[in-house]
């Protein structure tokens, strides 16, 4: 069951890398081209003013994972990995409570820290499971060792990457909630 799960948020992991990416040289290209700024704003109203809960389906996914590696499959979690779920979790609230009462304010001032801090975390953690010997004596105690590689997916897709994935695409996602905002409030 655990590597089916893995598997199929590494799949979904990759599948948001691509489109992230895709975003990310459209947004590039808009700083040039108009009709890629064009783009890039039919992609935000694609979403129909639902980017609060996008963001809110990426952290309930993210947390529910990281819930059933620790609970269910009992992946022992590393500080790093503490760290990352304390910038996730919060999220889950802040973002359902944003999305439902339709206030881009409030889930883009109180949540857009959070993921960026959580990327930090998750880049830092990315760096130490493929640098080992760069390793704080502190990611070796009380817990898992931050270097352990409880999953390993298409050559390179860990817990770290997952949450990574999540960040980045909350990021994304409230970036283009924020755009959205009326002229009066800018």
């Amino acid at each position: 069951m655990t590597n089916a799960v893995s598997t199929g948020l590494a799949a979904l992991a990759v599948l948001v890398q691509v489109l992230l990416a895709l975003i990310a040289v459209i947004a590039l290209a808009s700083l040039v081209f108009v009709p890629a700024r064009r783009l890039l704003v039919e992609i935000r109203d694609t979403l129909l003013g639902g980017e609060l809960w996008a963001a809110w389906g990426f952290a309930i996914v993210a947390t529910l994972g990281s819930l059933y590696f620790s609970q269910v499959a009992n992946f022992i979690p590393c500080e790093l990995c503490w760290f990352q779920r304390i910038a996730m979790y919060p999220m889950v609230i802040i973002l359902f409570v944003a999305a439902y009462r339709g206030d881009i304010r409030v889930g883009v001032s109180y949540a857009f820290l959070f993921p960026i801090v959580g990327i930090l975390i998750s880049a830092y953690h990315i760096y130490i499971e493929e640098n080992p010997s760069a390793a704080p004596k502190a990611c070796s105690v009380g817990g898992a060792s931050c270097t352990i590689k409880w999953i390993d997916k298409f050559g390179y897709i860990t817990i770290p990457v997952l949450a990574a994935t999540s960040f980045a695409a909350i990021i994304v996602l409230l970036a283009m909630v924020w755009s959205r905002r009326p002229a009066t409030s800018r």
